[in-house]
């Protein structure tokens, strides 16, 4: 198109040629001008793009008064446009029925995750400093295994505030389990107990209802309760001055009473005692505790970061040899290294899982994967009214021409469309906040949230949610708008249409998306299933089934041996250890440097984690024995050894491993470092995630009080531990506490769990709403087949010949997006898969039953309309066409 011709028609869209005779005559006048100025332009050879830059300043000045004169001096245009679609809207009661349901639904769940998604991404940011607030961690590479660390040596932080001025201030947390606390006659054990720095409070924005900032945790021996807490011990009475008993820790003076942390924090704790009370460590590769720098206004981590290798070595350095056995070069040389990196606090909870984290980090994968099931939903709603109004394009086409020639102009005819869609949607809205209160329990439930009507009805939720569906409503009428006003009238009234409205080749398209996202959920959905299935169904190495464990039996003391032999004479009660360490859930397994004794002095030694077990260990969770023997009381040098499992056999390379010696390498202090004899190989079992590899293990002899492990065989459970309880009561006023070992082994996937409960019912809910289009469309072409119908049966069609017709090109459609959606679902399932160590495979038939489950659905939907319009009498078919 040459340039003055693209000019005019931009002139024709701004300025519409009827409307140019009722303004005022000069700029009208200014109008031919400027159209003088064109010719004059193209003949000196000026750059076209200048003079349609020139025209369009002039036109948008042209469309803004012929608006004011057009629009502002008739207010009642909007109110017209919305009365005009609500009539619509009534005329056609089901197709507007099922815009309004689809889009309700797919508001209603992106309002949902938008909420999740919204809570994931505020974590730590209520903290009025939080742009200033880092966590120490550290990251070692040690004999090939790389060790990342959440928390710094205790002593990093005094030294970083020392060293470096861009540092502020520092504070620490160290949490040392779980806590039986008493006030008077009152016993709880506490699990959210943590020891703090005096300056907590000052750097962490968690508010102090009483006492003072300042000197709250200055004294040993003091705690800061959270509000609850406070009002869970003492009720309405001042807790200040007054003393609570915490385990073995003795008496603490409560000082201060604070908020309850936020929800949207990467720790929660009720009790944040003086971090004075605990031991602290002299050695910076002894000791360790979550470390955080406050920066001064600024100044860059950057620069901190770059100043790592030379706090290591300063600092960590002359350390090594007592550890490892070998200079800090020599450590260097091998290819080993040490350091610190300093992570926002804001990116914690975002952040990989690293080890002794103060609670477990989300997965953003999973906040990426809501945040695109929460588009692709609302895109299937859209996709519902596009398809339906342009089908019904050929109803509205003969209104079109009517309006066009009796004077409208196309940006009036799109208001109009625009008008009813924004109207659909805000009707779907008012549906879609019923849904989400009705919803939101459930929702809490699955996603392990506490959200209430509080966090949807604030200004700026409502703020989001209005523009939000004023967008939808505009780009999901913006196609059927622009394509409805384009007839030409002329044709329009001859019954000559475009042949988009023939061919339906967009309604096709925008159909074949829509299962391409319902068959890629399904396909997620019986993947993650799979995967969880296998993980509870595969053999882990030791028998978690009928395995009682008994909390906090350290409160025994010197009974805790007698309870438990006096437990094990109980028919129903096969064995009982003393098991600190579990293969599930929480545990108390360490981790220990050891050097195999025959290797080289300069051998890197390896970090391996460790247990301490009893002789009854191994029998009470069924850990098989590969090698050797197990731990028993009838050899007394046991003391002095050790089990390993197949892993740690791997990795010192052994051939014969029984009679094997290996050296710790302490923590430098006198004493640390002993030797150990290999008396036995386990065989492998899972004492940690799936996701990860079995790692090497030493087990040392002599068991942990912490908690006891029973093996029962009994059909009375209940019965039993009202007799355990007992039992319990009669030794100790600590409150009876136990768990059983394979609910504390599926409590390890629970997120994984409520993955796929979710996905499960957002595949529900997308294949719902491709249906529900599905449906209206079927309709649709029913309606307009009427007549074609008929006639076939007259001539003798079978009602299965013309279900068959109909919903041949519709079933066409769902194959083309099985086709498309099997490779997509396979990579986006594969990568997911990617995160554990042990997974399913991949098999065709996953595939191929998603694909048979969106056609059968598909099948069943259009089929309901087929077999309505074949059973109809064909006289009245002909007649009512």
């Amino acid at each position: 198109m040459k340039p003055p011709q693209l000019a005019d028609r931009l002139l024709q869209f701004f300025c519409s040629p009827h409307r140019l005779e009722e303004v005022q005559g000069d700029l009208h006048e200014e109008f031919q001008y400027q159209l003088r100025r064109v010719g004059e332009r193209r003949a000196r050879g000026r750059y076209w793009w200048d003079v349609l830059g020139f025209i369009l300043s002039f036109a948008l000045k042209r469309k803004s008064i012929e608006y004011s004169t057009t629009h502002l001096a008739n207010p009642t245009m909007i109110q017209n446009y919305f009365k005009i679609a609500w009539r619509n809207l009534w005329r056609k009661k089901a197709f507007s029925a099922i815009n309004i349901v689809g889009l309700a639904v797919g508001l209603a769940t992106c309002l949902l995750i938008v909420l999740f998604v919204q809570h994931e991404l505020s974590y730590d940011r209520y903290n009025a400093k939080a742009d200033r607030i880092f966590r120490m961690t550290m990251h070692i590479r040690l004999g090939g295994k790389e060790m990342n660390m959440a928390y710094a040596p205790a002593l990093a932080g005094s030294a970083m505030l020392r060293d470096y001025p861009g540092v502020e201030a520092f504070t620490r947390l160290e949490s040392e389990g779980t806590f039986v606390v008493k006030y008077g006659n009152e016993r709880f054990k506490e699990e959210r107990v943590v020891f703090a720095d005096s300056n907590f409070f000052a750097v962490f924005s968690i508010p102090l209802l009483k006492g003072n900032v300042k000197t709250v945790l200055t004294e040993p021996n003091t705690v800061v309760l959270t509000e609850s807490t406070a009002r869970k011990y003492f009720g309405d009475q001042n807790p200040v001055g007054k003393s609570l008993t915490m385990g073995t820790k003795g008496l603490f003076r409560v000082t201060g009473v604070c908020r309850d942390v936020p929800s949207n924090s990467h720790f929660h704790y009720d009790f944040f005692g003086s971090y004075r009370s605990i031991r602290q460590g002299e050695k910076w590769l002894a000791s360790g505790s979550h470390t955080y720098l406050l920066l001064r206004e600024g100044y860059s981590v950057a620069q901190l970061a770059a100043q790592s290798p030379t706090i290591v070595r300063k600092y960590m350095g002359p350390e090594v040899p007592e550890f490892l056995g070998m200079t800090y070069d020599e450590y260097l040389r091998k290819g080993d290294r040490m350091g610190f990196r300093f992570q926002p606090v804001t990116d914690i909870h975002l952040g990989p899982n690293w080890e002794n984290e103060l609670e477990a980090n989300s997965d953003p994968k999973y906040v990426y994967i809501f945040s695109a099931i929460a588009v692709f939903i609302l895109l299937l709603a859209c996709i519902n009214f596009m398809n339906l109004s342009t089908a019904g394009s050929a109803n509205r086409a003969r209104e079109v021409g009517i309006r066009k020639v009796l004077g409208s102009v196309q940006q009036q005819l799109i208001r109009q469309f625009l008008s009813e869609s924004v109207l659909i949607t805000f009707l779907a809205l008012v549906v879609a906040g019923v849904l989400v209160v009705v919803a939101l329990p459930t929702f809490n439930q699955l996603a392990n949230k506490a959200f209430d009507l509080g966090t949807l009805l604030n200004a700026r939720m409502i703020g989001y949610t209005l523009m939000g569906s004023l967008l939808v409503g505009l780009l999901a009428g913006s196609y059927p708008a622009f394509f409805l006003s384009s007839f030409n009238p002329v044709s329009v009234l001859k019954g000559k249409l475009v042949s988009g409205v023939r061919s339906g080749w967009l309604r096709n398209t925008l159909v074949t998306v829509q299962f391409v996202v319902s068959i890629g959920m399904i396909i997620g959905t019986l993947v993650v299933y799979r995967q969880l299935r296998f993980i509870q169904n595969k053999k882990v190495g030791f028998d978690k089934e009928q395995v009682l464990i008994l909390h906090d039996t350290y409160v025994l003391g010197d009974k805790l041996k007698t309870f438990r032999n006096e437990l094990a004479k109980q028919s129903q009660i096969v064995s009982a250890s003393l098991a600190g360490y579990l293969p599930a859930g929480r545990s108390n397994n360490g981790v220990d440097g050891f050097r195999d004794v025959n290797a080289p002095t300069e051998t890197v030694p390896f970090r391996l984690k460790t247990y301490r077990i009893d002789e009854q260990y191994l029998p009470t969770l069924g850990i098989g024995v590969a090698l050797g023997r197990n731990f028993s009381k009838a050899f007394s040098g046991d003391s002095a050894g050790v089990l390993v499992n197949e892993a740690a056999v791997r990795q010192f390379g052994w051939k014969n491993p029984v009679g094997q010696r290996i050296t710790t390498v302490g923590d430098g202090s006198p004493g640390d470092r002993q030797t150990y004899t290999v008396v036995g190989v386990t065989k492998d079992f899972h004492f940690e995630s799936m996701h990860q590899h079995i790692a090497p293990l030493i087990m040392y002899y002599g068991g942990d009080q912490y908690q006891m492990a029973l093996r029962i065989r009994t059909d009375n459970v209940p019965a039993l531990l009202k007799t355990l309880e007992q039992n319990w009561k009669a030794e100790t006023d600590t409150p009876f506490s136990y768990s059983f070992l394979d609910e504390r082994f599926n409590k390890m996937y629970e997120s994984e769990q409520r993955i796929g409960e979710l996905f499960g019912i957002f595949a529900g809910l997308a294949v719902f709403i491709a249906c529900l289009g599905l449906f209206g469309l079927a309709a649709f072409t029913t309606l307009q087949r009427t007549k074609e119908i008929g006639v076939r049966k007259v001539l003798g069609a079978s009602i299965a010949s013309i279900v068959v017709l109909l919903s041949k090109d519709f079933l066409r459609l769902v194959f083309v997006a099985i086709l498309i959606a099997t490779p997509l679902g396979w990579y986006a399932m594969n990568e997911w898969l990617a995160d554990f160590a042990y997974r399913i495979d991949l098999e065709w038939w996953v595939f191929g039953l998603a694909g048979l489950l969106a056609a059968a659905v598909a099948l069943l939907t259009v089929s309901f309309q087929s077999i309505k319009a074949a059973l109809v009498n064909p006289v009245k078919s002909l007649k009512s066409e």
